[in-house]
């Protein structure tokens, strides 16, 4: 892990004024991860706020069979939460998919700053939205959607990432086996909703049937 310096090349701090973006440098340790590592394990405490500036981490928790549940990967944004009391602790695994610069805030300090400075107050705040976002999105994946409804609305919102990663992949990020996800992919096929180009990747033939498999 090393240590680099400015604060402000990154959105969304770029966007702050001079004094604001100057007053959060002061209090900002920032830090380069490498890829696999981890930043935080579950249930780890921590007195920092952790705000991913470029790179991308994965989120997960382990199930008590030791199976990885993962929430989601971020690619920028707030990787741990403001606490509601003194106990703070990693809600997640926090483990970098790619090298990673993160940017470290002392919850308490940050705090005190907030309450005169607005523009950084709805800095945080927004970020925490786009976290919840994340979150509606697993409880609507892993409670409300079966195994089809998860790949085709993957499909759907997701192509070119889901291009991008290899089957084994896409399977962990849905949470099922990727025996299901063939299974799933080759009905869709069947079917005439998806095909396979020459290079392997997948194409949408018809959007509006992929669609009824989540809506």
């Amino acid at each position: 892990m090393q240590t680099f310096e400015n604060l402000t090349s990154f959105a969304p701090f770029n966007q702050l004024t001079e004094a604001d973006a100057l007053t959060l440098q002061e209090i900002a340790t920032l830090k380069t991860f490498q890829a696999k590592e981890i930043i935080l394990y579950e249930g780890d405490s921590t007195d920092s706020l952790y705000f991913l500036l470029d790179g991308a981490v994965k989120l997960y928790k382990v199930s008590r069979f030791e199976n990885e549940i993962i929430l989601g990967i971020l690619e920028s944004g707030l990787l741990t939460d403001f606490p509601l009391n003194d106990d703070c602790m990693s809600f997640a695994t926090l483990e970098c998919t790619k090298d990673s610069k993160i940017a470290c805030f002392n919850t308490k300090t940050l705090l005190e700053i907030t309450e005169t400075h607005p523009k950084i107050l709805a800095l945080f705040f927004q970020s925490m939205q786009r976290k919840f976002k994340l979150f509606k999105e697993v409880i609507q994946r892993e409670l409300v959607f079966d195994s089809t409804a998860k790949v085709t609305h993957t499909l759907f919102y997701q192509l070119e990432l889901f291009n991008m990663r290899k089957k084994q992949e896409n399977a962990a990020l849905l949470n099922i086996q990727p025996e299901t996800l063939s299974r799933i992919l080759k009905k869709l096929h069947r079917d005439m909703i998806l095909t396979t180009d020459a290079q392997g990747k997948i194409q949408i033939l018809d959007a509006q049937k992929l669609k009824k498999y989540f809506k």
